[in-house]
């Protein structure tokens, strides 16, 4: 017998050792990977499982959600789905299905390199086979894993299936268990909880919205969501173009189709808010424990403030719908509503439409969580901002206040793009100086994008976000976001406008107050200090927006004395419009509740001839009115720290007083020079200040208080022989004394266009010692010290930059387009030869205007000219600053 040789030993004892090596990596591999997993053949064993219950505040059964396929789960035949909802879902999930072995090797491989890296296993890459292996044969606890080990079980598990299943089975199997949202699981009921219809009667538009939900239902959320829906519907229609299953025109056709969403209907109360609270329940526990656990969920609604809403904006609609003789039609079909506790927090009401399952309304679309233009509803966001003293410190500007006064005439600001814009008022008239109280209450448009361009875009977007706006998340918003520019949820602006009702702070939506499980264990109590939240606003700030909300007569000019916004109580509301007339809204509050109404058409159609004071404004007011029958009249509480002035009504500053006022009583020509000469004012000014005509009293936050008197109201002493300015040394038999109200340069051509008399800015050349060439007065005679005034008017006057104003460069706009008007015009009666404008006392430009490039620093205009005569006339100094 020939001994063994060395090789072939070392050869038996490599063959031992490598079957040692697999049998120890099979057994490692059972042991990790196979020991515990499913078997293909339990696809369809499901277990029975208590149902979640949903009430109301008062225990009332509001929905039961039962387990799918317990219930109203009807899987279809390959044969019931229309090709392009098969097609849709190959493209969008697993472009080779049919090809492939039932897993993606190549995101195998890539997860294992990930993690020989030491990286983190991502999901994503799975097959059709794979998902569904995933999503019925793993427990809920490691298909929400994201390891290498799950994906290694999850693409073993697949590949069983693709060796136990055809590949029409599974696909089959994949369109009647995957999860769509809002409780619709597979695609017969993703097609009834969406359209309405059964899935068989789909076309390719609806097809495509419905295979790119199932990645993340809640983020494509068609009925909360309708944008970021359309846009994964347009993704899907790419990959079915790229994988050749339509043609160019047919996916053309697909996204521009209107899309009418409703649901078939079925037993459920307050379906928009259970369907809500059904999202907050999911992103909470997940599906397996609304499923599994048999959650008792008692909830913040109250089903009687709901149906109350309801009721209201089914018979307000049907109003706004009739036709009535003289009017022309209007187009509106929808409305939503929610009623919340200015203190706690809680939901009372949340309606999304009208009638939920109404596919002419698009009725299953969840209105108060679509996003949307508020209008003017966003304005009292800009003006708290602009009133409240630790925010205009934290940027850097003076707080202003009810009574500043602003010019409400044609005004262009330059956007981020350098072209001018020039907001409108709603009726596209305006209205000359008016103060802020007025301005916010009449919603005066003009107005509030100064105020805006005044505090800056970052402090009222950040106050936005403070009160609970998630939707101004745009870095490129511009000025027109005063006036509705940016959209929000009409749940969020509701609780936004909660915290002026609560003092000023946060309020965050509260829609469940316990959940227990099917034992009665207590899983979830909502925490009681959450509301009110944090302080947001300076009480006086949020008082004072409250005041100017609930002032009637500051909002009579646009909306009369008999508006729908005045309730039998104390209220606050305020209206908004979008220019477009697309959507219209009414917030309010009482010290008691805060309601928010939308109305207007889901599918973005305009309406005709409805405004907020005539659409939302009625909803709101009935509904207000309804829910208050019970509740006795509360005033709003008066926070510390606020004073009362009087002020001039038309300009805001402190009245003169008649006591101290000049007065000068000229009497006939017969009177004797020393009867006359008694009666002159001190020093022998010509012009004088009078108490205004219309004074008011203003609330401000304590040491906000106007500083300055009422320098506009003017006695001014005439030549009754020409009608010019009399100068000091003109004689009395022919002057006579008139009443003006002088306004700044920015408002006098719009005073001129409405008649009111403005004073000559001449003086009488029949007057003797009058001027001198060089402008000087004649006689010497100084000012008095107390005239805000001069005693003569400039015979130039700057009519842009305004003096004291402030401009902020933006960074992400061409420094060369960043520019402002510097011009300037002669007075009344003069007549210009040759004019230059000067800039820090250095030369600017020869002539009257300029577009100037702003760069910062502060800056001083001059202007200096010659009239007609050969006179040297010179205007006031205009300064400004320019900051970054």
């Amino acid at each position: 017998m020939k001994p063994i040789s060395r090789k072939r030993k070392l050869a038996t004892l490599l063959i031992t050792l490598a079957i040692l090596v697999v049998l120890t990596f099979a057994v490692i591999v059972d042991q990790w990977l196979l020991v515990d997993l499913p078997r293909p053949d339990e696809l369809y064993q499901y277990t029975t499982a208590p149902s979640t219950k949903i009430y109301d505040r008062h225990g009332t059964l509001l929905y039961e959600i039962t387990d799918p396929h317990q219930g109203l789960h009807t899987p279809l035949t390959l044969e019931d789905i229309p090709q392009a909802c098969l097609n849709a879902t190959i493209a969008t999930e697993d472009a080779s299905f049919y090809r492939n072995p039932g897993v993606d090797a190549w995101a195998i491989l890539r997860a294992l390199y990930i993690n020989w890296k030491g990286g983190e296993v991502l999901s994503g890459g799975s097959t059709i086979t794979q998902q569904l292996a995933r999503n019925l044969l793993l427990s809920p606890q490691e298909r929400t894993e994201v390891s290498l080990t799950r994906k290694l079980r999850e693409a073993i598990l697949a590949w069983r299936l693709a060796r136990t299943y055809s590949k029409d089975e599974i696909l089959t199997l994949y369109l009647n268990e995957t999860y769509y949202g809002n409780l619709a699981y597979g695609i017969e009921a993703a097609s009834r909880t969406y359209f309405g219809k059964h899935a068989a009667e789909l076309d390719l538009a609806e097809c495509a919205m419905l295979a790119g939900l199932p990645q993340s239902p809640a983020n494509y959320n068609p009925l909360e969501n309708p944008e970021a829906a359309k846009t994964r519907q347009s993704i899907v229609l790419d990959l079915m173009l790229k994988q050749g299953f339509v043609a160019a025109g047919e996916a053309g056709s697909a996204r521009t189709e209107k899309l009418g969403y409703a649901a078939i209907p079925f037993p459920i109360e307050a379906p928009h808010f259970v369907m809500y609270v059904r999202g907050e329940l999911e992103r909470r526990y997940g599906l397996e424990a609304i499923y599994r656990q048999g959650l008792q969920v008692y909830t913040t609604v109250d089903l009687n403030v709901q149906n109350a809403a309801q009721r209201i904006v089914r018979y307000r609609l049907a109003e706004l719908t009739k036709q009535k003789d003289g009017q022309p039609p209007r187009n509106i079909r929808n409305a939503a509503v929610v009623v919340m506790n200015p203190r706690s927090g809680e939901v009372l009401a949340m309606l999304g439409s009208p009638d939920y399952f109404s596919p002419r309304i698009d009725g299953a679309v969840n209105a108060t969580m679509a996003t949307r233009q508020p209008g003017s509803s966003i304005k009292p966001i800009t003006y708290a901002a602009a009133f409240d003293s630790t925010i205009a410190a934290r940027y850097g500007y003076a707080p202003l206040t009810a009574a500043s006064m602003m010019v409400d005439v044609r005004t262009a600001f330059v956007t981020q793009e350098g072209q001018p814009y020039v907001p409108e008022n709603y009726d596209r008239t305006w209205r000359g100086p008016v103060l802020l109280r007025q301005a916010l209450a009449s919603s005066y448009n003009l107005v509030a994008v100064k105020v805006l361009d005044y505090v800056g875009l970052d402090s009222m977007v950040d106050l936005a976000r403070s009160l609970g706006i998630t939707t101004f998340d745009n870095k490129n918003f511009g000025l027109a976001l005063t006036l509705g520019g940016g959209e929000v949820r009409l749940l969020e602006l509701t609780a936004a406008y909660g915290a002026f009702a609560n003092g000023g702070r946060r309020l965050e939506p509260v829609t469940i107050t316990r959940i227990t499980d099917h034992q009665g264990q207590v899983i979830y109590q909502s925490p009681p200090n959450l509301n009110p939240g944090p302080q947001v606003l300076d009480p006086r700030t949020a008082y004072l927006i409250t005041s100017i909300l609930s002032d009637n007569y500051a909002r009579r000019s646009t909306f009369g004395a008999g508006s729908p916004l005045n309730l039998t109580r104390p209220a606050a509301a305020k209206t908004g419009t979008t220019q477009d007339w697309r959507d219209n809204w009414t917030v309010g509050y009482t010290p008691d509740l805060v309601v928010g109404v939308w109305a207007g058409n889901a599918d973005n159609e305009p309406m005709r001839h409805i405004s907020g004071v005539t659409g939302a404004a009625p909803i709101w007011h009935d509904l207000m009115e309804e829910l208050h029958k019970t509740i006795p009249i509360h005033d709003f509480a008066r926070p510390a720290g606020l004073v009362e002035k009087t002020i001039c009504a038309d300009n805001g500053l402190i009245p003169v007083e008649r006591s101290n006022a000049q007065t000068l009583n000229v009497q006939p020509v017969n009177h004797s020079q020393s009867t006359i000469q008694s009666q002159r004012p001190p020093l022998g000014n010509s012009q004088f200040p009078v108490p205004c005509s219309h004074t008011l009293t203003e609330l401000f936050i304590a040491g906000t208080e106007p500083q300055r008197f009422d320098d506009w109201h003017q006695s001014i002493a005439l030549d009754r022989r020409n009608g010019l300015r009399a100068g000091v040394g003109c004689p009395l038999e022919f002057v006579t004394i008139q009443p003006f109200t002088l306004y700044p340069a920015e408002a006098q051509a719009w005073a001129k266009k409405h008649a009111i008399p403005q004073p000559p800015e001449a003086y009488s050349p029949l007057c003797p010692n009058s001027q001198t060439a060089n402008g000087e007065w004649a006689n010497g005679e100084e000012q008095l010290a107390s005239a805000p005034l001069p005693l003569r008017s400039p015979a130039l006057v700057f009519t842009s930059p305004d003096q004291g104003s402030t401009f902020r460069l933006v960074p992400n706009i061409p420094a060369e387009k960043q520019k402002i008007r510097v011009s300037v015009r002669p007075t009344d009666g003069v007549s210009l030869r040759q004019v230059k404008l000067l800039i820090n006392g250095q030369p600017l430009v020869e002539g009257s205007e300029i577009l100037w490039q702003m760069s910062p620093g502060t800056y001083t205009f001059e202007a200096v000219g010659v009239d007609a005569a050969g006179n040297q006339l010179r205007a006031n100094q205009v300064t400004v600053k320019v900051v970054e």
